[in-house]
């Protein structure tokens, strides 16, 4: 005789059919149903029903709507805490050698003979700078997907605007105090020319960097900041056969320009949608 299964007994509400044959099926039986009673009576000695907690709709009812919303000065000082507690999550050599760079850039631009070529030289190492800044808040250590934060009420995308925003801050003061540093020692027309010969160069490459990082990594962003740094920077030369044909047009996106802030904040806020998407449908971190 093929017996029950302990699923087929425990869904038997009477001792009818087959267990009405079966001494052994209706003995496992009637153990199921002590068991299920005893079990009950636990349930209800350990949580009497008047101690039950009440249903998530009723607490849904008992709280009040909020009637005002906080203003913009509460909103203001999240942002500031926000952004300065990102100096903790950042790199600790990131801004020591930020401020390395840049001295050098502005030697560099002090023990070259020429002003023309030196403001040259110092844009190139300003952009170089502010780039591996920028590729800082890129890396896996920096990852906003890797930390505890995914779990408050701040979103990565937050933590990320937040990290890139102090660094391109940081970096972007420092390079100005080295312009002023230059323009003293005799570089460039005025501090405004030397500050934009390198201040839509090192947006644009930085913008180039981070969505190359975010959507894949941060080798990718490397090379292909580079690359437009080396494109831009042979096609505005003053002479040559590529900058007699594209120089003119490249100039006003490769210099401080209102198309370069703009393609520069259109990448930003491109690399900023990315971070939106699921971890898994974009490659790790470099």
């Amino acid at each position: 005789m093929t017996h029950l299964a302990d699923n087929e007994l425990r869904g038997l509400a009477h001792p009818t059919g087959h267990l009405g044959a079966c001494t052994a099926c209706r003995l496992r039986w009637e153990s199921w149903r002590r068991l299920t009673a005893a079990t009950r009576q636990a349930a209800a000695a350990l949580a009497p029903p008047d101690r039950m907690p009440p249903a998530f709709d009723a607490l849904l009812l008992a709280i009040d709507p909020v009637t005002e919303r906080p203003g913009p000065a509460p909103s203001w000082r999240i942002t500031v805490i926000l952004v300065l507690r990102q100096i903790r999550l950042m790199p600790r050599l990131l801004m020591p050698l930020s401020v390395v760079g840049l001295a050098a850039a502005v030697a560099i631009a002090l023990v070259t003979p020429g002003t023309a070529l030196a403001s040259r030289y110092f844009a190139a190492a300003v952009v170089l700078v502010v780039l591996l800044g920028s590729l800082a808040t890129c890396t896996r250590r920096a990852d906003p997907r890797t930390e505890l934060l995914c779990a408050l009420p701040i979103s990565p995308v937050a933590v990320f605007t937040a990290r890139l925003v102090l660094v391109l801050a940081t970096d972007l003061l420092f390079a100005l105090t080295g312009s002023a540093v230059v323009h003293a020692a005799g570089v460039g027309t005025g501090v405004v020319d030397v500050v934009t010969s390198w201040l839509g160069q090192s947006l644009l490459v930085s913008a180039i960097a981070v969505l190359g990082a975010v959507r894949y990594t941060s080798g990718v962003g490397a090379a292909a900041a580079v690359t437009a740094w080396c494109l831009g920077s042979f096609t505005t030369l003053s002479r040559g056969g590529i900058a007699e044909r594209v120089g003119a047009v490249a100039a006003q996106i490769w210099g401080t320009t209102p198309w370069t802030a703009a393609v520069a904040l259109a990448l930003f806020v491109l690399a900023v949608r990315q971070v939106r998407l699921l971890p898994e449908t974009r490659r790790e971190f470099a």
